[in-house]
This record gives structure tokens, C-alpha cells and sequence, in this order.
């Protein structure tokens, strides 16, 4: 997480209070709803692979490139309208922050260059998800003014592989789903970011 800023915000209601946000927990996805992405077996047999091969040394970024970018590429691969972006920059006057991924509707030119910004994703280092949302939140901010609207929701992933919590920045309201999903149920997983990506799709 890297970023320079002219502000000190210590947690999540600092960013709040700064931009005029509120804040509530909402289940703005039904999970008993989601359909069930289905795998092939060669998918499953992967991320079961990773999950039983990370070790402690490399733990951060053995994560996030065995774990959490396998289910983003399968996801992506169903949507050809979004692009997704590993590690890209993105600023406004005064904040320069980095999201680990970041999903965008495609350059109309054909071009891969980001768009307009409507996903974002953070790994949850350490297990530290507050510290993981922070982050989410003035990311989603920084979008928000890239795209110059407050019309188009930004959706927002904090994960640690393992479990992954969601929410979004939608007019002047962050949003958290008090539910989180798990690896463990890889078609789950896999229905709820396809879902997520479809609102994205629509939202362009």
C-alpha cells in the first residue's frame, strides 16, 4: 500500500468525516441468490494446490498470485467488457494510491489503458482487515474522481485469499456486506465475483 497525501487518517471514519461520507453495513448481495459459477476440475485443483503449498516466508505475495489473481482472471474471462489491472497507479491532486487489482470498463480505443475505474481489490495482509478497508475506501474515493461522477458505484474486494469481505462507495454512502465469503466454496466465490462484475458491466 503506497501513497503520499497531504492528509493523516488514522481509520476509516477520518476519511469519512474528510469527504462527507456515511457508512452502514448492508447485505447488498444475496448470497443465497448468487449463482454458482461452476469450475473445471483443473481450477479446483489449483487453488487447493496453492492453498497447501504457501508457506510463511512468502506468504503476502505467494496470496495473491496463487490465490486471489486465479479467481479475478476466471471471472474476467466471462466479461470481455472489463479490463483488469495489476498494480496500476491512480491519483487525484493530492492522493497517489496503488490498489493491488483494479477493474475498469475497456478503452473504447482497443487500447489497454484504464478507463473508468469500478472494482477494486486489496489483499488483507497479516489478517489486518480494517487496516485492508481503510485502504479500500480512499482508493474508491480516488476512482470516484477519476470517473468524475458519483453515479457509478465503486465495488471494492478486501480478501486475504482465505476469506473475502465486499463493499461499495455508491453517491455518498460506503457500504460493507457484514457476510463474507470463503475459499473453501470455490463456485460460491466464483458466483459472487461474477456477479460483481456484471454490475460492473452495467454500470459502464
Amino acid at each position: 500500500f503506497e501513497y503520499i497525501m497531504s492528509y493523516d487518517f488514522k481509520d476509516i471514519g477520518d476519511i469519512l468525516e474528510n469527504f462527507g461520507l456515511n457508512f452502514r453495513f448492508e447485505k447488498f448481495i444475496d448470497f443465497g441468490k448468487v449463482q454458482r459459477v461452476e469450475s473445471e476440475s483443473w481450477f479446483q485443483e489449483i487453488i487447493d494446490f496453492s492453498l497447501s503449498n504457501r508457506g510463511v516466508d512468502d506468504k503476502e505475495f505467494f496470496t495473491s498470485e496463487f490465490i486471489i489473481v486465479p479467481f479475478l482472471r476466471e471471472i474476467w474471462r466471462k466479461h470481455p467488457d472489463l479490463s483488469l489491472f495489476s498494480h496500476v497507479q491512480i491519483k487525484d491532486d493530492e492522493l497517489i494510491l496503488i490498489p493491488d487489482y483494479l477493474v475498469s470498463s475497456r478503452n473504447p480505443t482497443g487500447f489497454k489503458k484504464l478507463h473508468k475505474p469500478l472494482l477494486l481489490t486489496v489483499e488483507a495482509k497479516n489478517e489486518k482487515f480494517e487496516e485492508g478497508w481503510l485502504q479500500a475506501l480512499l482508493q474508491s474515493v480516488v476512482c470516484r474522481k477519476i470517473n468524475g461522477t458519483d453515479e457509478i458505484p465503486i465495488f471494492s474486494v478486501v480478501t486475504t485469499g482465505d476469506i473475502w469481505q465486499f463493499g461499495k462507495l455508491e453517491t455518498a454512502t460506503f457500504i460493507r456486506h457484514p457476510l463474507p465469503a470463503s475459499v473453501q466454496d470455490t463456485e460460491r466465490l466464483l458466483g459472487i465475483l461474477d456477479l460483481l462484475f456484471s454490475e460492473c458491466e452495467r454500470n459502464i
